[in-house]
């Protein structure tokens, strides 16, 4: 843009006296005051006579002239980009891109939840995990764990090598302080970790740990990515990195991004299913560039290390292999129609005989395989057949096979583990150490021979304890090696085992449960529900989850892990994950004085994290401390505006404190920007039925369930509100879909009973009543509404035993001691029958069926003048209740006149 001024140029008039011949672009010198306001100009001059380089005004010519104006022409834009640059920055306009943060008043630096934002769009933005750091104090050995979501410790980093490591260390070498910082991230790739490497070497490492090789294919950069377009020059990726780390790139970005409609980019974060359509063969061109950008980048994070001198372990990346088949097939180009036929034929002929476990369903899997070679699951299959036939050593060729062809390329393939073995060759003799984890997990197990499985992992990729404790005791062995600082260290034998690790890090019962929740409800979407026998996988994975949370929820269980997490706090009250912890347990177990105690130190420990304001917020809700989380959601929201969640919540508490409209609001202005967030529609749906508008309602909660089909609290919450619109079948249908997807959750066993039953379907009903009792037995309602169809069945010792608890677990309720009543009548116990009809007028007067049950008992038992107040009351708040009136008739007539 040309920059004009208020003042039209004018031109300096030639002196007079100028010497004829003298060339017309010299002019006489300006006045001081016309000097000022005259621009600078380079125009071309002519060479002078007598001087072939140097005019009389002094200006350069010939071959330097044009030098002068080749650097001026390569100085101007660098000094307009610095001065914009600093304009920007003096401006408070773009976010800081470093991994970490510093120094803050107490000289620490902390993690920049914002660095994700240089490789992701902001809607899908990572962030790293919490870390303060100081300057390192004397004596400390200080090591950084880089990777993505398996180094990191998915699905939670408490747990993750790396904290195994730091206790395995800390018990082993008692005199010598160990800080090992989780710098992993989830989502990322080598492109990203050269990047965070490079800011920990300011931070005085001693020792990298690097596991990573996941998400080379989706990662940033990656041909299978969604956050932004491949290039197959790494020079090029790099340099889109270092322009993003500018403000002027920042701004730049933000320019275009206004113009562009980023159609394909999902508006947030969606996990795995976002890659579902960005599929990469085996074969694929792209992947050469994959493969030498992850050499590179890998060459230059050790290089990184040395110049910083620090040691390096570099590991290569265990998969589950046997119990993960591929998530997508891809046959070879070229095959004909014919021949494709006759491979599906084949593989069909396969699949009956494996349903019927048949042992030679290899020979028609082996037939397709010469036709075509190139498709995973065909592999996969082959794996499964060879190992039930105990040829082990050919099942995993074709296990590691399978995943090499998955065209969903979420794991790590034996490309990208031959170039970890081979850069740690490379360096050794700069002191890089190597651990060969798909050696160490294969190995562990006689079981698995050799072929690593479930019994490790999660799921694909992410290690479960048993998984992440193998890693850090084979980065161990190389980290004692890699440091010389613990070649003279006392050291104590043996290394702590997998159980104390455990307890040091408080592995409960409750949190095993929560972890693996975690991992099932993964599982249970995109792109998992495509793998070949995900039915039955997932039917598994929920049955042992129903297991743990049962071991979980006994009253031992519960009181071994409060005993354990007060322990654990008492030994290290500075360790913000095992306050956050006890935290969440103690809100499961309403306790919410003990969480907002805990998370109250996690919030001032690390104030500038978004997440761990909303987690607070969330027990000062619990604790009806409600103004007080409306603060912090709002420090949330500070820190973070675009927090879908945070501004759910805080809706939510709005809604509580009665400011509905306020809270209505909200969530309408979230669903503006984020129109296909499902868990927004379902509460916003959820406060529009508190003010009884079912219909809109009933939208939001259909928009909801079609923008997430598995969404089981939605398709939950749409029944209870079809049933109170008359609109039976089809909330029969949701909450019959709902179990499907959840079918361990006791409230919907209570409300499809319920359903069923006033639909005239007691022996269904009865069936998912006693299943809510086994999922939550102190479910007095449950209890009740049992006793009523086992009464009605002629089961009344059943139908008694079931009130009673009832009334155990809930004294004051009014129904069961109205429906107590009838059935002690028929047990002979009229007595005990009328106390309870009392009880249930004492406690609902104004309820008709127990003001004529409690006439009816005193009738029965001689008391007709003590009847007849109950018969009147009735029939006042009923008029035309027929029993009523016909004991009151009764009564009447054979009353004595007065």
């Amino acid at each position: 843009m040309g920059w004009k001024s208020n003042k039209k140029h004018r031109a300096t008039p030639r002196d007079p006296q100028a010497r004829a011949g003298e060339p017309r672009g010299v002019v006489a010198a300006a006045t001081e005051s016309e000097a000022s306001q005259t621009p600078v100009l380079a125009p071309g001059v002519a060479d002078l006579p007598g001087d072939p380089t140097v005019g009389r005004a002094g200006r350069f010519t010939g071959w330097r002239g044009w030098l002068l104006r080749l650097a001026l022409l390569m100085v101007a834009p660098l000094v307009f980009f610095g001065l914009l640059e600093g304009g920007l920055r003096v401006a408070g306009y773009g976010y800081p891109t470093g991994f970490f943060l510093g120094t803050d008043a107490k000289g620490e630096f902390i993690s920049n939840h914002r660095f994700g934002w240089r490789f992701f769009p902001r809607s899908l933005a990572r962030t790293p995990q919490r870390s303060v750091l100081t300057a390192k104090p004397a004596g400390t050995i200080r090591i950084f764990v880089l990777g993505s979501s398996a180094a990191m410790g998915t699905p939670d980093a408490a747990f993750s090598f790396g904290r195994i490591l730091e206790v395995m260390l800390r018990e082993q070498y008692p005199d010598t302080r160990f800080e090992v910082v989780n710098a992993a991230m989830t989502a990322i790739n080598s492109h990203v970790v050269r990047e965070i490497a490079r800011d920990c070497a300011a931070r005085e490492p001693d020792l990298f740990v690097v596991y990573m090789g996941n998400n080379e294919v989706v990662g940033p950069y990656g041909p299978g990515t969604v956050f932004q377009r491949w290039s197959p020059s790494l020079r090029m990726v790099r340099a889109n990195i270092w322009v993003k780390s500018t403000r002027v790139g920042q701004w730049l970005g933000d320019v275009a991004g206004s113009f562009q409609r980023k159609s394909g980019t999902p508006d947030r974060w969606r996990g795995m299913e976002m890659f579902a359509n960005n599929r990469v063969a085996a074969d694929d061109p792209r992947l050469l560039a994959v493969y030498d950008s992850y050499r590179q980048n890998l060459t230059d994070i050790c290089g990184i290390a040395r110049r910083a001198r620090a040691a390096v372990v570099l590991s290569n990346v265990a998969v589950n292999l046997r119990d993960c088949p591929p998530f997508a097939s891809a046959h070879r180009p070229g095959l004909t129609p014919a021949q494709l036929a006759e491979w599906e034929k084949l593989s069909k002929a396969g699949e009956e005989l494996v349903a019927a476990d048949r042992p030679e369903a290899l020979e028609p899997y082996t037939a397709a395989a010469k036709i075509d070679d190139r498709f995973a699951d065909l592999q996969f299959r082959m794996g499964e057949c060879l190992f039930k036939a105990g040829r082990f050593g050919e099942a995993r060729d074709h296990f590691v096979l399978a995943r090499d062809l998955d065209t969903l390329r979420f794991r790590a393939d034996t490309h990208i583990n031959a170039i970890v073995r081979e850069v740690a060759q490379d360096q050794a003799a700069a002191g890089v150490r190597f651990v060969d984890a798909e050696r160490v997990f294969a190995e562990s197990d006689p079981d698995s021979m050799g072929i690593v499985g479930e019994n490790l992992f999660y799921e694909h990729v992410h290690p479960g304890f048993d998984g992440n404790y193998l890693l850090a005791r084979s980065v161990l062995d190389q980290a004692r090696q890699a440091l010389p600082q613990l070649a003279t260290a006392r050291r104590l034998d043996p290394v702590l085992s997998r159980q104390r690790c455990a307890e040091w890090l408080t592995l409960t019962a409750w949190e095993e449960s929560q972890l693996f929740s975690k991992m099932v409800d993964l599982t249970a979407g995109e792109p998992f529900i495509h793998q070949l026998d995900h039915a039955r996988r997932q039917a598994a994975a929920r049955q042992r989850l129903a297991n743990l949370r049962r071991s979980a929820a006994t009253p031992e269980a519960k009181a071994a892990a409060w005993k354990a997490y007060e322990a654990a706090v008492v030994k290290t009250p500075d360790d913000w994950q095992l306050r956050r912890h006890f935290g969440m347990f103690a809100q499961q177990e309403k306790r919410p004085d003990v969480a907002v105690e805990n998370l109250r130190v996690v919030a001032e420990k690390l104030p500038w994290d978004p997440a761990v304001h909303g987690e607070f917020a969330n027990a000062l809700a619990d604790h009806g401390k409600l103004d007080e989380a409306i603060v912090h959601y709002r420090k949330a929201l500070e820190l973070k505006p675009d927090e879908v969640e945070a501004q759910n919540a805080l809706a939510a508490a709005l809604w509580r404190t009665g400011r509905a409209d306020e809270a209505i609001d909200l969530y309408r202005k979230v669903l503006e920007a984020h129109p296909d967030h499902e868990v927004v529609h379902n509460n916003l749906a959820s406060a529009l039925v508190a003010r009884k508008q079912f219909d809109e309602a009933i939208a939001h909660y259909r928009k909801a369930v079609e923008l997430k089909p598995d969404y089981a609290e939605a398709r939950k919450n749409l029944g209870k509100v079809l049933i109170q619109k008359g609109l039976t079948d089809e909330a029969i249908d949701q909450f019959q879909k709902s179990l499907e997807i959840k079918p361990d959750d006791a409230e919907l066993h209570y409300k499809l009973g319920m359903t069923l039953a006033d639909r005239g379907q007691p022996d269904q009903a009865i069936v998912h009543y006693k299943r809510a009792l086994e999922l939550k037995p102190d479910d007095a309602p449950a209890h009740n509404n049992l006793g009523v169809l086992l009464a009605s069945r002629g089961q009344i010792d059943a139908a008694i035993t079931h009130y009673q608890k009832a009334l155990e677990l809930k004294p004051d309720y009014a129904e069961a001691h109205n429906n107590l009543g009838p059935v002690l009548f028929q047990k002979g116990l009229p007595a005990e029958a009328l106390a309870h009809f009392q009880k249930a007028v004492e406690l609902k007067p104004d309820s008709v069926d127990a003001r004529v049950n409690l006439g009816m008992a005193l009738r029965s038992a001689g008391k007709p003048a003590e009847a007849i107040p109950h018969f009147q009351r009735a029939l006042q708040l009923q008029p035309g209740n027929a029993a009523a009136a016909k004991n009151l008739n009764a009564l009447l007539k054979t009353a004595p006149p007065r």
